[in-house]
């Protein structure tokens, strides 16, 4: 009965909370920009998603799909697009960055992301932004969201098996092409998404 109130309950976040007719999307891309010596230039939080946002809208980060972990949250609050050749543009210094960006596929809206309050985080947000001002600290976190606020119980599922909109999530990596995709259903409609990975430290 826990595991149904969780479904239940979450279907009422994404039919209340969010207005948008069914889940939004995406990958949240934390990356930090250097310059050739190695030296932190910016960090940069950007949510690329699948279709174009018209509300302000909470994602939650899917690290790994087998058993669910999740990640909570960040919020996309301006919803003007951002222009991915304008930031490649200001931050080609760092080629392994504009790299990254020009292998995003499926997602052609980018937007700026904002951690949402901090009294919100669960404990791999906290261990996600604990040496934000950490200038040694330039390790990439990119992974899928979809455009709902996700908690303890959700991940207890064990997968996204969410409710009414029957939405699921496959992820993939192919470590000869260094690439991971990952397979959103959503009521029995497939959004493929796509990234090149970064290599191991």
């Amino acid at each position: 009965m826990k595991n149904l109130a969780a479904v239940l309950a979450f279907a009422a976040v994404l039919n209340g909370a969010q207005a948008q007719s069914e889940p939004v999307v995406g990958m949240w891309e934390k990356l930090a920009v250097s310059d050739e010596n190695s030296n932190l230039v910016a960090r940069v939080s950007y949510v690329f998603t699948e279709k174009k946002l018209t509300e302000e809208t909470v994602f939650t980060g899917i690290q790994n799909d087998d058993p669910l972990t999740i990640i909570c949250c960040v919020k996309v609050k301006n919803l003007k697009p951002i222009e991915l050749k304008d930031v490649i543009a200001k931050y080609s210094m760092d080629r392994e960055f504009v790299d990254h960006m020009k292998s995003i596929n499926g997602a052609p809206f980018m937007y700026e992301a904002v951690p949402v309050d901090k009294k919100e985080w669960n404990p791999l947000m906290n261990a996600i932004m604990r040496f934000e001002n950490d200038p040694d600290y330039q390790t990439p976190h990119n992974v899928p969201v979809i455009s709902a606020k996700l908690g303890a119980q959700d991940e207890k599922l064990g997968k996204l098996e969410l409710g009414p909109t029957k939405t699921k999530l496959k992820v993939t990596y192919a470590k000869k092409q260094n690439k991971a995709t990952y397979e959103f259903t959503i009521n029995n409609k497939k959004i493929v998404l796509s990234e090149k990975t970064f290599p191991a430290e």
